[in-house]
């Protein structure tokens, strides 16, 4: 099986044309299925003993690390740290202010097997907002009328924004291009906002756009409302 994977924005560069890889749609299995396979047919391996063998491997890494060993295998490496401050050189542990952890690396095994994985460079799922329904509460239609400074409630998908970006948002924009930001939001949720609708829109046709900048995204998604608004 491929691996498949999509390209993305890289925030991580100033470059505005380099990208880094997001694997997609894989599935990851779990003892049930490791345990499945080992005991395939013509394994010689019963369910019962795999289990086992799986528990004494568990219990053989618990007690090397309580002694404070550190774990060097095909598999995994593991070592232990402390992590905390100490006051100074005349300090020492204390399990208030300092923690134990193990810093954990994938073995040679799982190096190995990387090498050896095909791939498959499929498009992107879309990060665009999709608003659906424009409802006007004061005429009771859904879109089709606006009532300037009027409460409205727009439904859809990835609608969620940060209004302290002057660059995302709802906005309306007119048959003559002016564009109206809504500069007052009730309440909002990525398939729902309630708004306020602004007063300086005059009267004529709109379309309704959603601007987003989804995590990982250095470019603003638009995604407009399918029908025109009327005032």
């Amino acid at each position: 099986m491929k691996i498949k994977y999509y390209l993305i924005d890289n925030p991580m560069t100033e470059d505005p044309n380099d990208c880094r890889a997001q694997v997609t749609g894989y599935e990851a299995v779990t003892e049930s299925e490791i345990f499945e396979y080992m005991t395939r047919k013509g394994s010689g391996i019963t369910t019962a003993e795999a289990k086992a063998n799986y528990q004494e491997l568990i219990e053989a890494h618990e007690y090397f690390l309580k002694q404070g060993f550190g774990i060097n295998t095909g598999f995994i490496n593991a070592r232990p740290v402390i992590q905390g401050v100490f006051r100074d050189k005349a300090d020492s542990f204390d399990p208030s202010r300092h923690q134990v952890k193990f810093n954990v690396k994938l073995g040679k095994f799982y190096n190995q097997t990387a090498n050896d994985l095909k791939f498959e460079k499929v498009e992107p799922l879309s990060s665009d907002p999709i608003p659906n329904d424009f409802e006007d509460i004061a005429s009771d239609t859904v879109n089709n009328i606006i009532t300037p400074t009027g409460t409205a409630i727009l439904q859809g998908v990835r609608l969620k924004f940060n209004m302290e970006d002057d660059e995302q948002g709802i906005f309306f924009i007119a048959a003559n291009g002016a564009v109206n930001r809504v500069s007052k939001i009730i309440t909002m949720t990525s398939s729902q906002v309630v708004f306020l609708i602004p007063q300086e829109l005059a009267a004529g046709e709109y379309t309704l756009e959603v601007r987003i900048l989804p995590k990982g995204n250095k470019m603003i998604k638009k995604g407009v409302l399918k029908d025109l608004l009327t005032v």
